[in-house]
């Protein structure tokens, strides 16, 4: 591997090696699967410490872009789960299993609360009216990829707050309660920073790169039946979409 390493400057060595792997991958130098040269024959290239070459791997390894198999090596790790965009609706559930793609979902607090000025407005329910408060944690092959934070409205779907959302689909449930088809969801997506809170739930730094998918749902006529925030990790997920050009 070439790389372009400038010891004069104010950029740490280590941080000039992280982002020149960083942009092989970006690059398609290096696909998911590759093996990265080992430590000393990158010490030997770069003319670097052992310790300044692992401080420069374990800043990938933390993102995601890295990992080291004991014995074997380090490999790249590149995003590998999609979410579709465009066409039908599907949950993040859903697009999991159509990628048959192993995971677990653990609950993290299932409560009921008051509603707040945002939370009525968009549920469509009055302040202080009661909601359901779903936090899950999505785990893909052992690894905490989203975090999802739901706020039903029970006044559309009573009784939801008594079921156990470890392992199950909430559209799913609130599809087979009401006995209707989810109709439609409006959704905006954002690049931020975890933070804290959310950074020690995902075993994320704080000023970790996060995708935050904030999306209400909506039952025939309009009926808003879920406010929701999923918080994915930026180095696992990646946004598809299909677009046809008009008059084809």
């Amino acid at each position: 591997m070439q790389f372009s390493i400038n010891k004069q400057s104010m950029i740490p060595v280590y941080a000039q090696i992280a982002n020149e792997l960083r942009d092989k991958m970006y690059n398609g130098d290096l696909q998911d699967g590759d093996q990265i040269d080992s430590e000393p024959k990158l010490c030997m290239t770069l003319k670097v410490s052992r310790g300044t070459v692992r401080k420069a791997l374990d800043v990938l390894i933390k993102e995601g872009r890295l990992t080291k198999i004991h014995g074997k090596g380090t490999f790249v790790t590149n995003p590998d789960v999609a979410y579709p965009l465009g066409g039908k609706l599907y949950s993040f559930a859903e697009t999991l299993d159509m990628q048959h793609l192993n995971y677990d979902t653990q609950v993290i607090r299932q409560d009921l609360l008051s509603a707040n000025k945002e939370i009525a407005e968009h549920l469509n329910i009055s302040i202080g009216d009661k909601f359901l408060y779903l936090e899950r944690l999505r785990s893909v092959r052992g690894e905490k990829v989203m975090l999802i934070e739901n706020r039903v409205n029970i006044n559309i779907c009573p009784g939801i707050q008594k079921k156990n959302f470890n392992n199950v689909s909430l559209f799913a449930e609130i599809e087979g309660i009401t006995g209707k088809s989810i109709d439609s969801a409006m959704s905006t997506y954002e690049a931020l920073t975890v933070g804290n809170k959310r950074g020690d739930l995902l075993n994320l730094p704080a000023s970790s790169p996060i995708l935050k998918v904030q999306q209400t749902v909506f039952m025939p006529n309009h009926k808003p039946i879920e406010y929701g925030s999923v918080w994915l990790k930026a180095n696992k997920y990646f946004l598809t979409t299909t677009l046809q050009r008009r008059g084809n």
